[in-house]
């Protein structure tokens, strides 16, 4: 496949998703000048920026399949430990929004932000902490790049019947397709859904 992004870019793009990353990890006040505070906790404050509906309450066959393939994938990185052993570093502080609820601490594998698609490797795993500052996985979230993606395929990504979301370059500095995906913890609003109510950044 034809590489768009050399390994400068690629780190370019690493450092980059550090500050940036995923889906609203910057609040309103935020700039790119400003890394975020060790102990600070990203809060969004528009209701409005990605208008999802519901998901699927009944899921065909197929993309059950998909999700218990991609729990069972993601079983070890209970142990965060393991996760950082397997490439897996912080991407952004705790992401919460004050009506929608939070997305938590994004672990990011930089090295797998690509035009790739496995639907058994999330780019990014998704972590709550608890009141005695330790680490629960609750959900993972995929990141492909879109312009080497578009290259080799007709269509977005899907993960089973659900299309990926597109971000056009307004959060992360390159157009990509993402999707969350609440696999470890239960989201009233969709397994799919961008934020889970049931998620804290307290």
């Amino acid at each position: 496949m034809m590489k768009f992004l050399n390994q400068t870019q690629m780190l370019g793009v690493a450092v980059l998703l550090s500050f940036l990353l995923f889906s609203g990890c910057l609040s309103e006040d935020s700039t790119l000048t400003e890394p975020l505070q060790p102990e600070a906790k990203v809060e969004l404050k528009s209701s409005n920026l990605w208008p999802n509906p519901l998901e699927n309450l009944r899921m065909d066959p197929g993309t059950l399949k998909m999700l218990a393939d991609l729990r069972k994938a993601t079983t070890k990185y209970h142990d965060i430990e393991v996760a950082m052993e397997d490439g897996y570093a912080l991407g952004s502080e705790c992401v919460s929004h004050p009506d929608l609820g939070g997305m938590g601490y994004h672990f990011v594998n930089f090295t797998w932000v690509d035009g790739v698609f496995d639907p058994t490797q999330p780019e990014a795993l998704l972590y709550e902490m608890d009141h005695h500052g330790n680490m629960h996985l609750v959900g993972a979230e995929f990141v492909i790049v879109q312009a080497p993606w578009d290259f080799e395929n007709e269509m977005p990504p899907y993960f089973g019947i659900r299309e990926f979301d597109y971000d056009p370059a307004n959060v992360l500095p390159f157009p990509n397709y993402q999707l969350h995906t609440w696999i470890w913890k239960g989201n009233p609003k969709g397994i799919f859904t961008k934020f889970n109510p049931n998620v804290s950044c307290n």
